[in-house]
């Protein structure tokens, strides 16, 4: 996919004060650690995650999306009713229905015709957020779009935690729910503009996807319970990196060597490692990680690691920009955006 027309005009994002250690959470787990002689302190080697965050009780979905959108929309000078279309992409939502994006459309008060509604999509579904209203933007349907999302893992992480302590796991049955112990929550959003209407003229130039959905049984998930199958996921997910970059850079002319700052989904340290190493980017230098103290937050991941860079000075006017998304599915989106 390609685009004329598209730019990124801003990213607003929250992230929550209430910090969760990894260290409090094996605190939790004493009895279940115990029982299957794990050492202390084994969560944080396994994933690279020192903390992540939680909403603090009473803080909806709804609400994190709102913030973010409201922070946005304060830094662009992006009047509320301009924007003609809202999409909530979070993996969290506040109901099955109504449409989360209904619920922060009313909170942000926006126009009456202005679209709204909610694309899931696991870890993977801001950026699809984000090519559903390229695409609005590229065949003129309408010019000012909003994409949100918030991601909430409190509930999921006390009930894991609690129906460990009620009947202890065995090794494998740990194994596979630890990934949701990796979880944080934040909230971002973004305005996409047409450039005739843009002021900052950061180019959202296109992209390509890849698919392998043979694997859509490696992560799945409830509000109250996730089941990983990581090992396997990890890989049979590189092997869906590595195809989606190959399709990229057919797209776009780029390589490895052109890109200047690359805004990725962080899940564990060593699958941050491997993705780089074989995508044949350094370790350092030309992403963004912020797994260490934000966990994986979801949807939120890879658009909150590029709004943090931009905000710190990361990237700079000119940049070559890629954003690279992974979702369980497997599915992956690859934007390379002219900053």
């Amino acid at each position: 996919m390609l685009y004329d027309n598209v730019c990124i005009e801003g990213i607003g994002y929250v992230i929550p004060e209430h910090i969760v250690t990894s260290a409090w959470i094996e605190e939790q787990l004493v009895p279940v650690y115990k029982s299957l002689g794990i050492p202390g302190g084994f969560l944080e080697r396994l994933t690279g995650i020192k903390e992540r965050r939680w909403w603090d009780e009473g803080v909806w979905v709804s609400d994190g999306a709102a913030m973010a959108a409201e922070k946005v929309l304060a830094h662009t000078g992006v009047d509320r009713s301009e924007i003609q279309c809202i999409i909530n992409a979070s993996v969290c939502r506040d109901y099955i229905e109504p449409a989360t994006a209904a619920i922060v459309h009313h909170k942000l008060g926006l126009s009456r015709a202005a679209m709204d509604f909610d694309v899931v999509n696991a870890c993977l579904g801001f950026l699809n957020g984000m090519v559903l209203v390229a695409n609005m933007i590229e065949l003129g349907q309408i010019d000012t779009g909003l994409v949100v999302a918030s991601e909430a893992p409190r509930e999921g992480q006390i009930s894991t935690i609690e129906r460990m302590l009620a009947k202890l796991p065995t090794k494998d049955e740990i194994r596979d729910n630890m990934a949701s112990f990796t979880l944080g929550a934040a909230s971002v959003a973004m305005i996409l503009r047409h450039k005739s209407k843009s002021k900052m003229g950061k180019r959202l130039l296109g992209g390509a996807v890849y698919s392998n959905t043979d694997h859509c049984q490696l992560c799945v998930a409830q509000t109250t319970w996730m089941r990983t199958k990581s090992s396997k996921l990890l890989s049979e997910g590189t092997k869906v990196i590595v195809e989606a970059w190959k399709r990229f850079e057919k797209t776009l002319g780029w390589t490895t060597k052109t890109v200047n700052r690359l805004f990725t989904h962080q899940v564990s340290e060593p699958q941050r490692q491997i993705g780089l190493r074989t995508l044949g980017f350094p370790l350092k230098g030309v992403d963004y990680p912020t797994l260490e103290y934000l966990g994986n937050t979801a949807s939120v991941a890879a658009p909150l690691s590029m709004a943090m860079g931009v905000d710190q000075g990361f990237a700079q006017d000119g940049d070559k920009v890629v954003l690279f998304g992974v979702g369980s599915g497997i599915n992956s989106i690859v934007l390379g955006i002219q900053w």
